[in-house]
């Protein structure tokens, strides 16, 4: 998968069956997320179109050879609260590249690749607060 084939990205974090964070934008400014990425979990869920602009910021610093390492990353040493991080690419033909991480929040050596990726969830979240508030303080006014 090339950059440029990219359409949709979904992020997740989950522990113990609960998410922090469930995240779907796609290229044409679709929107939906759930969640600030922290614990305890905000169930608020908005959903709405966004400048695409926000998409195309997500996904411009990413690294063109990230692909080649999609898998799922169980670590044996879960210390701490479990966590699952999850990031799906997914592109016009609806192929996905999927990176999964399973680890606890006190787990040591985790490698390169996973601190990559908390800066792109990071990234995703940043980019997409504003939105988000928003469409929260909106929903409460009603």
């Amino acid at each position: 998968m090339k950059i440029s084939d990219i359409e949709k990205i979904r992020i997740d974090i989950q522990s113990e069956g609960i998410s922090a964070l469930s995240l779907m934008i796609s290229r044409t400014g679709d929107m939906m997320r759930q969640g600030t990425g922290n614990f305890p979990a905000n169930d608020f869920v908005a959903c709405s179109d966004i400048d695409p602009n926000i998409f195309m910021q997500l996904i411009e610093p990413l690294d063109k050879n990230i692909f080649r390492e999609a898998a799922v990353y169980d670590h044996p040493d879960k210390s701490g609260q479990p966590i699952t991080y999850s990031v799906a690419f997914q592109d016009k033909e609806e192929k996905s590249l999927i990176f999964e991480f399973r680890f606890g929040t006190q787990t040591q050596d985790t490698g390169e690749l996973l601190p990559y990726i908390e800066s792109f969830i990071s990234r995703a979240i940043m980019l997409t607060n504003d939105w988000y508030k928003l469409e929260e303080q909106e929903a409460n006014q009603q």
